[in-house]
């Protein structure tokens, strides 16, 4: 647990109290509805309000070759 809190320091991330981990998308809705982090659309798909300034740049590009992972 020690290198784990370590490892989050080095992106910023201090003072956690719990940590969770390789969580199913079923727990990580709930924990999300728990928090009130989003609610639940008419067909069960977990909604989030992300903010303003959530889209990427129009200049970003990125290629993905999907022919290589093909072979």
């Amino acid at each position: 647990m020690k290198k784990l809190t370590k490892d989050l320091e080095k992106l910023g991330i201090v003072n956690v109290a719990k940590i969770y981990r390789n969580l199913t998308p079923a727990e990580l809705v709930e924990r999300a509805l728990e928090r009130k982090e989003g609610t639940l659309s008419e067909t069960g798909a977990l909604v989030v309000q992300t903010g303003k300034y959530t889209g990427r740049s129009p200049k970003d590009k990125y290629i993905v070759d999907t022919f290589a992972n093909s072979r």
